[in-house]
């Protein structure tokens, strides 16, 4: 299967979703599914359902009950790896709208049986188009996504940054902080009267 190509001029569109109640052990978020059509034509058919954002999976999928609700007819078939094996399926044609109108057009989805609480997978098919960013910042979880790619993600180039600001820029000692030997003394009698 092959994803749903963006337009080499697409102008940039990007999504944050953000936890209210901690760290999260799945990304969920509602999307749109849309029977296909062709932007900028008006669309058909939609309706909003449950989405996990999946790493692992090299394509999206959506459940029967989609292809029930909004009687979509299959475009082919398709062999699909899973936990324990393989499964045939049918693959449909759809247009998937991502949080804050994201848009993906004619994205080719295989028909499968998902984790009850979702309804759609968003895979790498999707998300290899564009920059995608999940942190636990504070014990909150945030994941942004933005396409076309707008830069290379490089956190081990950002923290060797900041070590080399830090080590140019020391902090100041107070005279009656610990010393940062480990003493146990306070600088101004350990390591400053060293100094002087």
């Amino acid at each position: 299967m092959t994803p749903g190509a963006a337009p080499p001029t697409m102008p940039h569109m990007a999504f944050t979703c953000r936890s209210t109640g901690g760290r999260l052990g799945a990304l969920i978020s509602d999307v749109e599914i849309f029977t296909a059509f062709i932007p900028p034509s008006s669309p058909t058919n939609h309706k909003t359902y449950k989405a996990l954002y999946d790493t692992g999976a090299t394509h999206s999928s959506i459940t029967p009950r989609v292809v029930a609700d909004l009687q979509l007819a299959p475009v082919g078939n398709t062999v699909v790896g899973r936990a324990g094996g393989t499964t045939g399926t049918t693959v449909h044609l759809v247009n998937i709208r991502l949080p804050n109108h994201v848009m993906f057009p004619l994205v080719r989805v295989a028909n499968l049986a998902l984790r009850p609480d979702v309804d759609v997978i968003i895979g790498m098919d999707i998300l290899a188009q564009g920059d995608f960013a999940l942190t636990n910042h504070k014990n909150k979880t945030t994941f942004s996504f933005c396409c076309p790619s707008w830069r290379e993600i490089d956190f081990v180039a950002e923290v060797n940054e900041s070590n080399k600001e830090a080590a140019a820029h020391p902090p100041k000692i107070g005279l009656n902080s610990p010393c940062p030997c480990g003493s146990g003394e306070k600088y101004k009698k350990c390591c400053k009267r060293k100094r002087a």
